[in-house]
């Protein structure tokens, strides 16, 4: 009979070889091949989340070229209904930056392109998502909590945290080297694609920034169609936004989980 001790031994071994095995996956370095999937992911993303924080709170959490305008409408007290819009909008700015400092210092340090640093980064997003919703869900903010500004500053919780989970979706395309997507805008991509020499002659094969461009503006207007048909009617409908971006989030942190190792980008 086998002792009892060996079976133990044999157990301890075995646990402690996949754990060491689990680590080393997890150390790995991804394959930035068709990592361009991920960030077309993402510009969907951001088309849904902007147009129902758009809808429900009248700024962007994303686009901030948006919000500065917005920012300096309001130092004329504009738009006259909406005059502390400008609030909401420097704080997605400030906000933006603050979490474009964290996630690319955090990812240099722990190496960009590691298996466990993107599937942070992901996870550190959906988080977000996910704690917004749960504010406005559990009336934490209320449905007109930008009606309650300046004296309130409850509406600045959740678009504080949105706006940072979409600087680290754009620290993420930084990271991948993929320029033509920029995922949170569209200003320059509209430019490239008339600037392209090759953008009605080439074929699909022969020019995959085009491609990338072409499908990035898609996604994103498919994004911001079902966010706006999401937020339509009155109630906590942004809610449901917050999740479906968090849960999607929460599919790329899988992803990347089983995603092929190898190959290296430096993050500038």
């Amino acid at each position: 009979m086998v002792s009892n001790n060996v079976l133990e031994n044999g157990h301890a071994d075995m646990e402690t070889s996949t754990t060491k095995g689990i680590l080393e996956h997890m150390k790995e370095e991804l394959s930035d091949s068709w990592t361009d999937a991920i960030l077309l992911v993402c510009c969907f993303v951001t088309g849904l989340l902007d147009a129902a924080v758009f809808n429900e709170w009248s700024c962007f959490v994303s686009m901030q070229t948006g919000n500065t305008i917005y920012a300096g409408l309001g130092v004329t007290n504009q738009p006259t209904e909406q005059p502390y819009r400008w609030i909401m909008a420097v704080t997605s700015i400030l906000c933006y930056i603050i979490g474009s400092y964290i996630f690319s210092r955090l990812q240099r340090l722990l190496q960009p392109l590691r298996r466990s640093t993107m599937m942070a980064s992901f996870a550190a997003q959906a988080m977000l998502c996910f704690i917004g919703a749960i504010l406005v869900e559990t009336s934490v903010v209320p449905l007109n909590a930008q009606e309650l500004l300046p004296d309130n500053l409850i509406v600045l919780a959740p678009i504080a945290l949105l706006s940072i989970q979409a600087a680290g979706q754009t620290v993420v395309s930084r990271i991948l080297g993929f320029n033509e997507l920029p995922t949170v805008v569209l200003t320059s991509t509209y430019c490239d694609l008339g600037f392209d020499p090759q953008l009605f002659t080439a074929a699909p094969s022969e020019n995959v920034k085009r491609n990338r461009r072409l499908a990035a503006v898609v996604l994103l207007l498919g994004g911001a169609m079902l966010g706006g048909l999401m937020t339509k009617g009155e109630g906590t409908e942004v809610t449901n936004v917050l999740w479906l971006c968090g849960g999607i989030k929460t599919v790329l942190v899988l992803v990347l989980a089983g995603w092929k190792r190898k190959g290296s980008v430096r993050l500038e």
